[in-house]
C-alpha cells in the first residue's frame, strides 16, 4: 500500500530488531501497554506467533524517499464474522511525528480494512492524554464511543482509556 510520503509493508521478521529495540524504550513501552527489557529471542517468539494469525495483520510504516521503518500500524482481533477490527499504530521517533505520516498510514490501513477485508468497522482504544492522536482520529471520522474509567496501570496511576470507532460509511464519506 503506497501513499505520498508513506508506504507499509507486511511486517517481516528483519523488523524484529527495531521493534524490540522500541518496546524497550520507557516512553513507548509505557503508551503500549508493553513491560521493557524484552530480550530479542521473546520478539522473535512473538513475530513467529503472529506472522500466521489470520486475526491479525501488522504492517511496517516505510518513508518512500528513504525505506526508513518508522513504525507499525496494525488490524488486531479480525472478526470476519462480525466484520470488525482493533487499530494500533505507532510511529516511533518525535522527529516523525506530526509530518502527516501517521494520518497517512491510518488512511492506508482503513482502505485496507474496508475495501479489501470487507470490514464494517474498525475500532481503537487511547488515552485522554494523546490530544494529537485523538484529533487526527477524529478528522478521519472516528465517533468516540466510551470510556473505560481507570483502565490501565501506567506510572503508578490508573489511567482512563477513551473507545473510538469508525464504520465503513464514515470513512467513505470522510476520507474522500
Amino acid at each position: 500500500m503506497i501513499g505520498k510520503k508513506i508506504y507499509l509493508r507486511i511486517l517481516e521478521k528483519s523488523d524484529i530488531i527495531n521493534t524490540q529495540k522500541w518496546i524497550n524504550n520507557p516512553e513507548i513501552s509505557s503508551i503500549m501497554g508493553y513491560l521493557p527489557n524484552k530480550p530479542l529471542i521473546q520478539q522473535e517468539h512473538w513475530y513467529d506467533s503472529i506472522i500466521n494469525d489470520p486475526s491479525r495483520d501488522i504492517f511496517a510504516i516505510c518513508k518512500i524517499d528513504n525505506d526508513e521503518h518508522i513504525g507499525n500500524v496494525a488490524l488486531g482481533n479480525i472478526d470476519f464474522i462480525s466484520r470488525n477490527a482493533a487499530l494500533s499504530i505507532f510511529i516511533i521517533e518525535r522527529i516523525n511525528r506530526g509530518k502527516g505520516y501517521g494520518t497517512e498510514a491510518l488512511i492506508l490501513l482503513l482502505d485496507y480494512a474496508f475495501n479489501r477485508l470487507n470490514l464494517h468497522k474498525v475500532y481503537l482504544r487511547t488515552s485522554p492524554n494523546f490530544i494529537e492522536a485523538i484529533s487526527v482520529y477524529r478528522k478521519l471520522g472516528f465517533i468516540e464511543e466510551g470510556r473505560l474509567r481507570e483502565h490501565y496501570f501506567c506510572n503508578g496511576i490508573y489511567q482512563d482509556k477513551i473507545l473510538f470507532g469508525l464504520l465503513r460509511e464514515e470513512f467513505q464519506a470522510n476520507c474522500k
